[in-house]
């Protein structure tokens, strides 16, 4: 249950009872604005939201719109309410407005995620040498991969331009990162130990179309539990898992196994376009736009042109990973 704090001038304020007419509300008047406190269902927000806005669009710049969530509500009127949603089970989203916010903080890379992609780096590094799957996924657990994918899948949605080209960057750079240093490192340590391939080695030096449909279900299910309230950290091992590994196995096979180190690529980047293709689905599907006409057509030209270019990469890796290594 979410309350929603109107205030507007007396004159503008029948545009709001029109609109608040069926849902449990407060009315009171301040010399010449009106307040209005009204509670809504979670699932009803991002709709009850878009049509204030559309009221508000021609109103006094002066109007004054809060949500906020209280800590609980005592109301004879709401128990009817309260009980159909729990019989309902719907699934609860956050608002536009929040998932646009929580992806921008997420969309740009600082020194902090790249030092902690780099920890992962090396302790994926040494889960693979010495074929251990626990150091293995403890180094999915650092690894601060999701961030820019989900933000990535948000921001297609919504049209904006600039942060999608932030996050393609950030991706190109946490993955640049973990490959140089995998190499690096490896080479390093080949000069004084003799290392070995693993079979976890060298099983992600093989690419196959079916790691593509795999990136495409983690892609959507990532967005569908983020916007469930699912912790970031479960959901954050999901996308870590399909892009550390591999993209450490390019590094370790440049160094020891050139000739497995284009596999490895081409399986990064399988697992990179399917988890876009699938965020970018989840998001649609949960109908993440833009709330303004305007803003919805751009947000969808943009869109399209994404999808077709995802679409394509697709194509080209699935006939990459189908010939002879």
């Amino acid at each position: 249950m979410k309350r929603v704090i109107v205030i507007c001038r007396t004159e503008d304020s029948p545009n709001i009872s029109s609109l608040v007419k069926d849902i449990t509300y407060m009315r009171s008047e301040y010399a010449k604005l009106t307040r209005f406190s009204i509670l809504v269902p979670d699932e009803d927000l991002d709709n009850f939201i878009s049509k204030i806005q559309q009221s508000l669009e021609f109103m006094d710049k002066s109007t004054i719109v809060e949500v906020f969530s209280p800590d609980f509500v005592i109301s004879p009127a709401l128990n009817g309410t309260i009980q159909e949603e729990r019989k309902k089970r719907k699934i609860e989203r956050s608002p536009v407005e929040k998932l646009i916010e929580s992806a921008e903080d997420s969309a740009d890379i600082s020194r902090d995620t790249l030092a902690l992609a780099a920890i992962a780096s090396m302790v994926a590094l040494i889960g693979l040498f010495l074929n251990n799957v626990g150091i293995i996924i403890g180094a999915m657990l650092l690894a601060p991969l999701l961030g820019p994918i989900y933000a990535f899948a948000i921001t297609t949605t919504t049209g904006n331009r600039h942060l999608v080209v932030t996050c393609l960057r950030t991706i190109l750079i946490f993955l640049t990162a973990i490959i140089l240093i995998a190499f690096v490192t490896t080479f390093i340590l080949s000069m004084v130990f003799d290392l070995p391939l693993t079979s976890e080695i060298l099983s992600r030096t093989t690419p196959a179309p079916i790691y593509i449909i795999m990136a495409i279900l983690l892609g959507f299910a990532i967005i569908l539990a983020l916007s469930t309230g699912i912790p970031e950290s479960v959901a954050g091992v999901a996308v870590a898992a399909a892009l550390l590994p591999p993209a450490a196995v390019v590094g370790i096979s440049l160094a020891l196994y050139p000739s497995g180190a284009f596999g490895a690529l081409v399986l990064t980047m399988e697992n990179v376009a399917g988890l876009m293709a699938g965020s970018v689905v989840g998001a649609m599907a949960l109908q993440v736009t833009p709330r303004s006409y305007r803003e919805k057509m751009n947000a969808r030209t943009m869109l399209y042109r994404i999808l077709w270019m995802l679409i394509v990469l697709i194509i080209l890796l699935v006939f990459l990973s189908i010939l002879p290594l």
